[in-house]
């Protein structure tokens, strides 16, 4: 009999140990999982975080990229706008080039003879910078609406009976005049100038007008030219 209950008094400090042994590690394993799921939870917690960072830096992206597409868009405006005024300023420059001298004979020498005032065609060119200088017409067309200067001279030789007058006409209106008397035996030759600043508008035209004699020979005594001062 007291061998049987020391056997159960043995049997119950076993079970009694190994339930101690249980709840013992029960107590670590629960602190083990909390432990884990700790981490667990914190580890999220960053993913989380580095995760919202990296959508913020990609809307950032976003927004710069937008804003420069703008200021993309604004600078090929500007830079489209500057490449027409230079082309406007090209024109307007290559427009301001505008100069031509011509004398009354390409070869050879003689008078030139008209009963009444006819436009007189300058066949020698000398220059005719933007050729706004027609030879075949005579005439001068303005090119841009501008302050222009046109000049002339004439030679009046060989002729006894017959005087010269030269005037310079806008749209055939007469602008300005010079003239000289027939030559004599005693005065066989003579000079004529005049010149006048004009303003013209574009499409004016402006030529020489003669009445009576004008001589030119290899010298080129008798002579037309002008040239633009300014654009207005």
């Amino acid at each position: 009999m007291r061998t049987f209950l020391t056997f159960l008094f043995i049997l119950l400090l076993c079970n009694l140990h190994r339930a101690q042994e249980h709840s013992s590690n029960s107590v670590i394993s629960g602190e083990d999982e909390a432990e884990t799921q700790m981490s667990r939870s914190e580890k999220n917690k960053e993913e989380l975080e580095l995760q919202l960072d990296i959508w913020e830096e990609l809307r950032n992206l976003r927004d710069l990229v937008l804003v420069q597409a703008v200021e993309l868009r604004l600078l090929s405006a500007k830079l489209a706008e500057s490449d027409n005024r230079m082309k406007v300023l090209q024109e307007e420059i290559t427009a301001s080039k505008v100069a031509f001298s011509t004398s009354l004979l390409e070869t050879g020498e003689g008078n030139t003879f008209y009963d009444d005032y006819t436009t007189m065609v300058f066949r020698n060119v000398i220059t005719n910078i933007g050729n706004h200088y027609n030879p075949i017409t005579g005439f001068f067309t303005a090119p841009v609406r501008g302050v222009y200067y046109f000049r002339f001279t004439a030679h009046i030789a060989h002729t006894i009976e017959r005087s010269m007058t030269i005037r310079i006409v806008k749209n055939n209106d007469l602008i300005v005049l010079s003239g000289e008397r027939a030559t004599t035996t005693t005065d066989p030759e003579d000079n004529v100038s005049n010149g006048v600043v004009l303003e013209l508008e574009v499409g004016d035209l402006v030529a020489l007008q003669l009445s009576g004699n004008a001589w030119d020979d290899q010298y080129h005594r008798t002579t037309f030219g002008g040239f633009l001062l300014f654009a207005l």
